[in-house]
């Protein structure tokens, strides 16, 4: 049936390479990148050889076929996806089992999401090269699917369709010829990956790991093995070997495309055994399997479980009407090639309120969940070629009695990887510390800058009333701090002054290229300290009102935040909306006496009874059975709600503008003022805000700022003989 078959891989040249290239990863370490060239060279050739192989299949098939053959491949093969979804997703859901609930620590209005991209378009191509170029195979296949329907009502088709069969016949030569290089790509591929992965945040992602390889192997090698044995003449162990080379390339290049010639060939043995040689079964073969591509892309369905894990993660529980739909709606964003997974998780994080680094984390993650999310899809690809095949072709014979005794064993260790998740999950949210406290500043932030806390005030080298110029002359910048404002200024549990406005001081006065002295303030003294110069700037989440702005200098705001109300979690649905918390008599909120938050819940909550508090921190909570809730900015009472999981965060909808943050400094600092704001802007280009806010504020793991670990580096001292040489 076929003039070429791919060339076949070896296991134990490629397991080999594999095996090196780890070794020379742990060896070299970042030094490793020098094999990145090799190992994308190679895939991007093998891109270069099966896309037109993919297209001139599923053109030739259509158009060689009757339009009575195509309505009886439909016919006969909706059934088989229907079944690979309906497996695929039985064993998500199973699998979803072991993430622990979300625990929310916040409720707030949902905000206004960009529309993403329009699907028509995605779907319906008006140029299918540029749809190609962009990876959005969906569109391609789809464009070929109408064409090559068309192509079946033209008589004069023999010499285009010759000129079809040459290129994938020739695209089938390009890629042998590649697929022969094999072990060095591998070797390549490896050794960038091992030397140049940093795995953070490993207790708390090796949940998602876990049930995600665990699904994805047992899908792969033993649920669709023993479905696809049901209906071929062949035990599901034979079916793995003879899908070998399919499971090698794909582990080797990440690209799930690379198996559809060892998966064509491979339907073609199948069905020439079962007795299915019919003249056109090459025809209806390739058809399949180019429609199979973008809908069995197994891989992709994966969504559903990261999604689910986002949520645990992130503290975002869905609706349950929305938890229903939630498969459904994963199987119809998943189809498509690998990289629509990511457009995937982009529109499902939206849809469901997630975090803006949701999608940023789950392509972090695909450096190494892409391995399984492959393996996976070639399994899902062989189950719909290999069942629509013999039903095309008659040899359909249902062998029931294979299905129970197989699937027994994967049902178990489904069953223990569930409970080992949902155990390590408990474990997980049991033991594990306050993240705030855990958090330390950067130390090549704060290496070569001379600092002190709560030290005597150096009388500055001349008396200066202009305060940038007194700070130069004196070589100090002397910050105002007040160290229960977490996530902006607060101590570690280390007893160090960390946050999101420290490490703003420390960049400051690196930048002016003075020393860096913390002077502690309270509130009430905030204005005369500043008047007086025993500070130069207040750096700790402080709020612009409209005294501040009359009275001293403000700088441009740097973040903002809504007012919201914190109580124990059992009575966040009560504080959802302004009008709800009107409308309630005998209403008690709790604040402490701030010059800022009180007259706001006054005009806020008019009919509340205001009982005043100690300053909010961690053993010194308000007492919740004396009120209802307390007051505070969402981010300070979500960071307060992350450090006692037993509280929530909730922003009520319409309870009137955001508090704005900034640094306030001397009155008459117009010069002062006006390089803060610069150095504002500054830092947001250069991405150090963005870095600091990720850290502190969102929680997220730090690119590491040194190079990873390695037998060459850290063991002998290889980058120092090079730095000395130099």
């Amino acid at each position: 049936m076929s003039d070429k078959s791919p060339a076949a891989l070896s296991v134990w040249p490629v397991a080999a390479a594999g095996a090196l290239g780890i070794l020379a990863g742990l060896f070299l370490g970042d030094y490793a990148q020098v094999f990145r060239p090799v190992g994308k060279a190679y895939v991007l050739m093998l891109e270069v050889a099966v896309y037109p192989y993919l297209i001139c299949s599923l053109l030739h098939g259509l158009g060689s076929m009757s339009p009575a053959g195509a309505l009886k491949l439909f016919r006969l093969g909706w059934k088989f996806y229907a079944a690979l979804w309906i497996v695929t997703f039985a064993v998500l859901v199973a699998l979803s089992m072991g993430i622990p609930a979300a625990m929310p620590t916040s409720l707030e209005p949902r905000a206004e999401t960009a529309a993403g991209p329009d699907l028509l378009t995605l779907l319906i191509p008006s140029d299918p090269f540029a749809s190609l170029s962009m990876n959005y195979v969906p569109a391609v296949v789809l464009f070929c699917f109408f064409f090559g329907i068309a192509l079946q009502h033209v008589r004069e088709k023999t010499e285009l369709l010759s000129v079809l069969e040459s290129i994938r016949l020739t695209s089938l030569q390009f890629w042998n010829a590649v697929v022969r290089f094999a072990p060095l790509a591998v070797f390549a591929l490896f050794a960038d990956l091992a030397g140049t992965l940093h795995l953070r945040g490993l207790e708390e992602l090796s949940i998602y790991f876990l049930l995600l390889f665990a699904g994805c192997l047992i899908l792969a090698f033993w649920i669709l093995p023993a479905c696809i044995s049901i209906f071929v003449p062949v035990k599901h162990t034979e079916i793995v070997r003879d899908l070998r080379s399919a499971f090698l390339i794909v582990v080797a290049t990440t690209l799930s495309v690379s198996a559809l010639p060892y998966i064509s060939a491979a339907t073609e043995r199948l069905a020439k055994a079962s007795g299915a040689d019919g003249p056109d079964m090459a025809n209806v073969i390739r058809t399949n399997l180019a429609v199979a591509y973008p809908l069995g892309q197994l891989g992709n369905f994966f969504v559903y479980l990261f999604i689910l894990f986002a949520m645990f993660r992130f503290g975002v529980a869905p609706d349950p009407s929305v938890a229903v739909a939630l498969p459904l709606v994963s199987l119809l964003s998943g189809i498509g090639s690998p990289t629509s997974s990511v457009d995937a998780v982009d529109f499902l994080s939206k849809w469901l309120g997630l975090p803006s680094q949701t999608t940023a984390l789950y392509v972090s993650l695909m450096t190494l969940t892409r391995y399984g999310q492959v393996v996976v899809s070639v399994a899902g690809f062989a189950f719909l070629s290999f069942g629509v095949t013999l039903a095309y072709g008659g040899k359909l014979q249902l062998r029931w009695r294979r299905l129970s005794w197989v699937l027994i064993a994967p049902a178990a260790i489904l069953a223990l990887c569930i409970v080992g998740a949902r155990g390590f999950g408990a474990w997980l949210l049991d033991d594990s510390p306050d993240p705030y406290l855990a958090l330390a500043l950067d130390p090549a932030l704060t290496r070569g800058v001379a600092v002190s806390v709560d030290a005597p005030a150096k009388a500055p080298v001349v008396t200066e009333t202009r305060v940038l110029a007194r700070i130069q002359r004196s070589g100090e910048l002397r910050v105002g701090y007040n160290d229960n404002i977490m996530p902006f200024c607060y101590r570690n549990a280390a007893g160090e002054l960390v946050g999101y406005d420290v490490a703003h001081a420390y960049q400051l006065a690196r930048d002016l290229n003075v020393a860096l002295a913390f002077v502690r303030f309270d509130w009430g003294d905030l204005a005369s300290d500043l008047k007086s110069g025993r500070i130069d700037i207040a750096m700790t989440g402080v709020y612009v009102t409209d005294e501040r702005l009359l009275d001293l200098t403000v700088s441009t705001p740097y973040f903002q935040s809504p007012l919201a109300l914190f109580m124990p979690r059992q009575r966040a649905q009560g504080f959802k909306t302004r009008s709800d918390l009107l409308e309630r008599s005998g209403l008690r909120i709790g604040v402490y006496d701030s010059p800022v938050l009180v007259p706001r819940l006054k005009r806020t909550f008019p009919n509340a009874e205001i009982v005043t508090t100690l300053e909010y921190r961690n053993g010194a909570l308000p007492d919740f059975a004396r009120i209802d809730a307390a007051l505070w900015t969402l981010v300070q009472a979500k960071a307060l709600a992350v450090s006692n999981p037993d509280l929530i965060a909730v922003a009520p909808a319409d309870a009137g503008n955001p508090y704005l943050f900034a640094y306030i400094m001397p009155p008459g600092a117009d010069e002062f003022s006006k390089f803060v704001n610069y150095w504002l802007e500054l830092k947001k280009a250069d991405g150090f805000e963005r870095r600091q806010r990720e850290y502190w504020i969102d929680l997220l793991p730090p690119i590491p700022p040194e190079p990873r670990w390695s037998v060459l580096r850290n063991m002998l001292g290889f980058h120092r003989k090079a730095e000395a040489d130099r």
